[in-house]
Protein backbone atom coordinates (compact mmCIF):
# COMPACT_ATOMS: atom_id res chain seq x y z
CA UNK A 1 0.00 0.00 0.00
CA UNK A 2 2.84 2.33 0.83
CA UNK A 3 4.88 1.27 -2.54
CA UNK A 4 1.39 2.15 -4.29
CA UNK A 5 1.15 5.66 -2.59
CA UNK A 6 4.89 6.66 -3.41
CA UNK A 7 4.39 5.56 -7.19
CA UNK A 8 0.88 8.03 -7.12
CA UNK A 9 3.06 10.66 -6.02
CA UNK A 10 6.13 10.16 -8.56
CA UNK A 11 3.39 10.18 -10.92
CA UNK A 12 1.34 13.39 -10.10
CA UNK A 13 5.24 15.33 -9.28
CA UNK A 14 5.81 14.31 -13.45
CA UNK A 15 2.80 15.55 -14.55
CA UNK A 16 3.13 18.83 -12.51
CA UNK A 17 6.62 19.01 -13.98
CA UNK A 18 5.18 18.47 -17.78
CA UNK A 19 2.48 20.53 -17.37
CA UNK A 20 5.06 23.35 -16.14
CA UNK A 21 7.60 22.97 -19.23
CA UNK A 22 4.63 22.89 -21.34
CA UNK A 23 3.69 26.55 -19.67
CA UNK A 24 6.91 27.83 -19.94
CA UNK A 25 7.15 26.86 -23.91
CA UNK A 26 4.52 28.35 -24.59
CA UNK A 27 5.25 31.56 -22.56
CA UNK A 28 8.86 32.12 -24.80
CA UNK A 29 7.36 30.86 -27.94
CA UNK A 30 7.92 33.87 -29.53
CA UNK A 31 12.25 33.54 -29.31
CA UNK A 32 11.30 29.79 -30.88
CA UNK A 33 12.96 29.57 -33.91
CA UNK A 34 8.96 28.80 -35.36
CA UNK A 35 8.36 32.05 -35.70
CA UNK A 36 4.82 32.82 -34.99
CA UNK A 37 2.78 35.79 -36.88
CA UNK A 38 1.42 36.67 -33.85
CA UNK A 39 4.72 37.89 -32.55
CA UNK A 40 7.04 40.49 -32.46
CA UNK A 41 10.56 40.32 -33.32
CA UNK A 42 13.57 42.40 -33.14
CA UNK A 43 17.09 41.86 -35.00
CA UNK A 44 20.64 44.56 -34.97
CA UNK A 45 20.99 46.69 -38.23
CA UNK A 46 24.06 48.80 -38.61
CA UNK A 47 23.97 51.76 -40.64
CA UNK A 48 27.23 52.55 -42.95
CA UNK A 49 25.90 55.61 -45.14
CA UNK A 50 27.86 55.84 -48.50
CA UNK A 51 29.40 58.92 -49.25
CA UNK A 52 31.63 57.96 -52.25
CA UNK A 53 29.61 60.69 -54.57
CA UNK A 54 31.91 63.46 -52.56
CA UNK A 55 34.20 65.17 -54.67
CA UNK A 56 37.72 66.36 -53.20
CA UNK A 57 36.46 69.78 -51.93
CA UNK A 58 33.08 69.00 -50.97
CA UNK A 59 32.74 68.31 -47.56
CA UNK A 60 30.86 65.49 -45.83
CA UNK A 61 27.78 66.59 -43.59
CA UNK A 62 28.08 66.41 -39.76
CA UNK A 63 25.16 64.86 -39.31
CA UNK A 64 23.24 62.27 -41.30
CA UNK A 65 19.34 61.96 -40.61
CA UNK A 66 17.83 58.40 -40.63
CA UNK A 67 14.47 57.56 -41.34
CA UNK A 68 13.28 53.54 -41.00
CA UNK A 69 9.42 53.66 -42.50
CA UNK A 70 7.07 50.37 -42.48
CA UNK A 71 3.72 50.12 -41.66
CA UNK A 72 4.66 48.25 -38.27
CA UNK A 73 6.79 50.89 -36.99
CA UNK A 74 8.84 53.96 -37.86
CA UNK A 75 12.48 54.42 -36.67
CA UNK A 76 14.19 57.70 -36.71
CA UNK A 77 18.31 58.23 -35.90
CA UNK A 78 20.82 60.67 -36.20
CA UNK A 79 24.12 59.61 -36.80
CA UNK A 80 27.77 60.94 -37.08
CA UNK A 81 29.21 57.74 -38.19
CA UNK A 82 28.98 54.35 -38.86
CA UNK A 83 25.96 53.38 -36.24
CA UNK A 84 24.77 49.89 -34.35
CA UNK A 85 21.60 50.26 -34.04
CA UNK A 86 19.86 47.30 -31.72
CA UNK A 87 16.59 46.56 -30.80
CA UNK A 88 14.82 47.56 -34.40
CA UNK A 89 11.24 45.67 -35.24
CA UNK A 90 12.19 42.48 -37.44
CA UNK A 91 10.05 43.69 -40.68
CA UNK A 92 10.78 45.38 -43.99
CA UNK A 93 11.42 49.39 -44.39
CA UNK A 94 12.29 51.76 -46.60
CA UNK A 95 15.05 53.47 -45.58
CA UNK A 96 15.70 57.30 -45.89
CA UNK A 97 18.47 59.16 -45.35
CA UNK A 98 19.50 62.78 -45.81
CA UNK A 99 21.31 65.39 -44.54
CA UNK A 100 19.41 68.04 -42.71
CA UNK A 101 21.82 70.19 -40.50
CA UNK A 102 23.09 73.53 -41.39
CA UNK A 103 21.22 73.60 -44.28
CA UNK A 104 19.21 77.27 -44.74
CA UNK A 105 16.30 77.98 -46.32
CA UNK A 106 14.89 74.52 -46.98
CA UNK A 107 12.22 72.88 -44.54
CA UNK A 108 11.71 68.71 -44.60
CA UNK A 109 7.70 67.28 -44.29
CA UNK A 110 6.00 64.20 -44.60
CA UNK A 111 9.32 62.21 -43.75
CA UNK A 112 6.77 59.57 -41.74
CA UNK A 113 6.02 58.15 -45.30
CA UNK A 114 8.35 57.24 -48.47
CA UNK A 115 6.06 58.63 -50.99
CA UNK A 116 5.46 61.87 -49.33
CA UNK A 117 9.04 62.60 -47.66
CA UNK A 118 9.86 65.77 -49.47
CA UNK A 119 11.96 68.92 -49.34
CA UNK A 120 11.14 72.80 -49.78
CA UNK A 121 13.04 75.34 -50.47
CA UNK A 122 12.00 79.07 -49.24
CA UNK A 123 9.39 80.60 -51.44
CA UNK A 124 8.73 84.40 -51.14
CA UNK A 125 6.38 86.86 -53.81
CA UNK A 126 7.87 89.96 -55.36
CA UNK A 127 6.26 91.95 -58.39
CA UNK A 128 3.53 89.50 -58.65
CA UNK A 129 5.84 86.88 -59.52
CA UNK A 130 6.87 83.62 -57.30
CA UNK A 131 10.56 83.38 -55.94
CA UNK A 132 12.66 80.71 -54.27
CA UNK A 133 16.52 80.85 -53.59
CA UNK A 134 18.82 78.81 -54.80
CA UNK A 135 19.23 75.18 -53.01
CA UNK A 136 21.46 74.25 -50.46
CA UNK A 137 23.69 71.06 -50.33
CA UNK A 138 21.49 68.49 -49.72
CA UNK A 139 22.30 64.54 -50.04
CA UNK A 140 19.73 61.93 -50.29
CA UNK A 141 18.89 58.07 -50.24
CA UNK A 142 16.00 55.74 -50.61
CA UNK A 143 16.67 52.09 -50.53
CA UNK A 144 14.93 49.25 -49.09
CA UNK A 145 16.26 47.24 -45.44
CA UNK A 146 14.71 44.04 -44.38
CA UNK A 147 15.74 43.32 -40.62
CA UNK A 148 16.04 39.85 -39.89
CA UNK A 149 15.02 38.45 -36.36
CA UNK A 150 17.62 37.95 -33.40
CA UNK A 151 20.29 38.89 -36.03
CA UNK A 152 22.61 41.48 -36.90
CA UNK A 153 22.33 43.14 -40.85
CA UNK A 154 24.56 45.75 -42.58
CA UNK A 155 23.08 48.35 -44.91
CA UNK A 156 24.96 50.86 -46.73
CA UNK A 157 22.96 53.35 -48.51
CA UNK A 158 24.41 55.73 -51.43
CA UNK A 159 23.80 59.06 -50.72
CA UNK A 160 23.42 61.19 -54.18
CA UNK A 161 23.48 65.02 -54.31
CA UNK A 162 19.91 66.42 -54.51
CA UNK A 163 21.24 69.67 -56.46
CA UNK A 164 22.05 70.37 -60.10
CA UNK A 165 23.96 73.54 -61.05
CA UNK A 166 23.72 75.89 -63.64
CA UNK A 167 26.77 77.70 -64.74
CA UNK A 168 26.08 80.77 -66.92
CA UNK A 169 29.18 82.86 -69.13
CA UNK A 170 27.86 86.18 -70.10
CA UNK A 171 30.42 87.19 -73.11
CA UNK A 172 30.12 90.76 -73.75
CA UNK A 173 31.16 92.12 -76.56
CA UNK A 174 31.61 95.94 -76.22
CA UNK A 175 31.35 97.99 -79.14
CA UNK A 176 30.36 101.33 -77.57
CA UNK A 177 33.35 101.92 -75.90
CA UNK A 178 31.19 102.50 -72.25
CA UNK A 179 31.69 99.40 -70.64
CA UNK A 180 30.00 97.09 -68.35
CA UNK A 181 29.53 97.35 -64.62
CA UNK A 182 27.68 94.54 -63.72
CA UNK A 183 25.11 91.67 -65.52
CA UNK A 184 22.02 90.48 -63.02
CA UNK A 185 19.63 87.88 -64.14
CA UNK A 186 16.67 86.07 -63.10
CA UNK A 187 15.63 82.93 -64.60
CA UNK A 188 12.05 81.44 -64.02
CA UNK A 189 10.90 77.33 -64.39
CA UNK A 190 13.25 76.69 -61.20
CA UNK A 191 11.88 73.62 -59.15
CA UNK A 192 11.66 74.61 -54.77
CA UNK A 193 10.15 71.07 -53.98
CA UNK A 194 12.63 67.77 -54.31
CA UNK A 195 10.77 64.21 -53.06
CA UNK A 196 12.40 61.51 -51.97
CA UNK A 197 10.58 58.47 -53.66
CA UNK A 198 11.72 59.43 -57.01
CA UNK A 199 14.61 61.19 -55.23
CA UNK A 200 14.58 63.91 -57.95
CA UNK A 201 12.61 67.69 -58.22
CA UNK A 202 9.10 67.97 -58.07
CA UNK A 203 7.15 69.71 -60.48
CA UNK A 204 6.89 73.20 -59.24
CA UNK A 205 8.30 76.68 -60.65
CA UNK A 206 9.54 79.97 -59.34
CA UNK A 207 12.06 82.39 -59.76
CA UNK A 208 15.42 82.96 -59.26
CA UNK A 209 17.10 85.97 -59.21
CA UNK A 210 20.93 86.01 -59.14
CA UNK A 211 24.33 88.09 -59.71
CA UNK A 212 27.65 87.42 -61.48
CA UNK A 213 30.76 88.02 -60.91
CA UNK A 214 33.24 89.23 -63.44
CA UNK A 215 36.25 87.09 -64.56
CA UNK A 216 39.52 87.56 -62.68
CA UNK A 217 41.58 86.69 -66.44
CA UNK A 218 39.07 88.00 -68.56
CA UNK A 219 37.19 91.43 -68.12
CA UNK A 220 34.42 90.71 -70.65
CA UNK A 221 33.38 87.69 -69.25
CA UNK A 222 30.58 87.63 -65.90
CA UNK A 223 30.05 84.15 -64.88
CA UNK A 224 27.41 82.76 -62.25
CA UNK A 225 26.99 79.46 -60.60
CA UNK A 226 23.59 78.50 -59.36
CA UNK A 227 22.41 75.56 -57.64
CA UNK A 228 19.07 74.43 -57.57
CA UNK A 229 16.96 70.71 -57.30
CA UNK A 230 15.65 71.22 -61.02
CA UNK A 231 14.34 72.92 -64.16
CA UNK A 232 10.87 70.85 -65.07
CA UNK A 233 12.58 69.18 -67.61
CA UNK A 234 10.00 67.96 -69.61
CA UNK A 235 9.12 70.52 -72.11
CA UNK A 236 6.80 67.74 -74.14
CA UNK A 237 4.05 68.21 -71.51
CA UNK A 238 0.96 69.83 -72.46
CA UNK A 239 1.44 71.84 -69.38
CA UNK A 240 5.29 72.60 -69.74
CA UNK A 241 7.15 75.04 -67.72
CA UNK A 242 9.45 77.39 -69.88
CA UNK A 243 12.47 78.71 -68.38
CA UNK A 244 13.17 82.37 -69.37
CA UNK A 245 16.18 84.46 -68.85
CA UNK A 246 15.74 87.96 -67.67
CA UNK A 247 19.14 89.64 -67.67
CA UNK A 248 19.64 93.43 -66.72
CA UNK A 249 22.85 95.10 -67.33
CA UNK A 250 24.61 98.47 -66.18
CA UNK A 251 26.80 100.12 -68.35
CA UNK A 252 29.91 102.31 -66.47
CA UNK A 253 27.85 105.42 -67.40
CA UNK A 254 24.93 103.77 -65.52
CA UNK A 255 22.68 103.09 -67.93
CA UNK A 256 20.87 99.73 -67.72
CA UNK A 257 19.78 97.86 -70.43
CA UNK A 258 17.04 94.37 -70.12
CA UNK A 259 16.70 91.86 -72.25
CA UNK A 260 14.88 88.35 -72.20
CA UNK A 261 16.22 85.19 -73.76
CA UNK A 262 14.15 81.91 -73.73
CA UNK A 263 16.32 79.23 -72.61
CA UNK A 264 13.45 76.18 -72.49
CA UNK A 265 14.98 74.29 -75.21
CA UNK A 266 18.36 74.22 -73.24
CA UNK A 267 16.80 72.91 -70.80
CA UNK A 268 14.71 70.41 -72.17
CA UNK A 269 15.55 67.03 -70.98
CA UNK A 270 18.59 68.27 -68.89
CA UNK A 271 18.90 65.35 -65.98
CA UNK A 272 22.60 65.58 -65.87
CA UNK A 273 24.39 67.14 -62.75
CA UNK A 274 25.66 70.34 -64.30
CA UNK A 275 25.13 72.53 -67.36
CA UNK A 276 27.08 74.81 -68.67
CA UNK A 277 25.62 77.88 -71.04
CA UNK A 278 27.70 80.65 -72.86
CA UNK A 279 25.63 83.27 -73.46
CA UNK A 280 26.72 86.81 -75.68
CA UNK A 281 25.69 90.27 -75.30
CA UNK A 282 26.73 92.55 -77.73
CA UNK A 283 26.73 95.96 -76.41
CA UNK A 284 26.68 98.61 -79.13
CA UNK A 285 25.99 102.58 -79.11
CA UNK A 286 22.09 101.73 -80.02
CA UNK A 287 21.08 98.90 -77.49
CA UNK A 288 21.93 95.27 -76.81
CA UNK A 289 21.61 92.25 -78.45
CA UNK A 290 21.63 88.88 -76.77
CA UNK A 291 22.47 85.12 -78.10
CA UNK A 292 22.88 81.70 -76.83
CA UNK A 293 26.12 80.88 -77.95
CA UNK A 294 27.02 77.18 -76.81
CA UNK A 295 25.66 75.13 -74.12
CA UNK A 296 26.73 71.51 -72.77
CA UNK A 297 26.17 68.57 -70.18
CA UNK A 298 29.09 67.47 -68.32
CA UNK A 299 29.70 65.67 -64.49
CA UNK A 300 28.07 62.84 -63.63
CA UNK A 301 26.04 62.14 -66.44
CA UNK A 302 22.38 60.66 -66.04
CA UNK A 303 21.49 60.76 -62.24
CA UNK A 304 20.65 57.36 -61.71
CA UNK A 305 16.79 57.76 -59.87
Amino acid sequence: MIIIKKLVMKRIKKIGLTVSFICCMLMASCNLIDFSEDCTYYGDVEIKPDWSVLTQVETKPTLTDIYLLSPQRNYMYSITSDTLVKDVQAVSYKLLVYNSYGLENIRFSGMDCPNTAKAELAIFEDRDRLYTVQASALYAANTDLTVIPFESVVSEPVLKPATRQINIDFVVIDNSGIGVNSINGELSGISYKYGFKQLDALESAAWLAFDTQKNANKNNVFSSNLKVFGVNPDKQSEGRIDNLLDIALETSSGNTYRETIDLTNVFSGFITRIINITIEIRLGLMGVEVAITGWNVSDGGIIEL
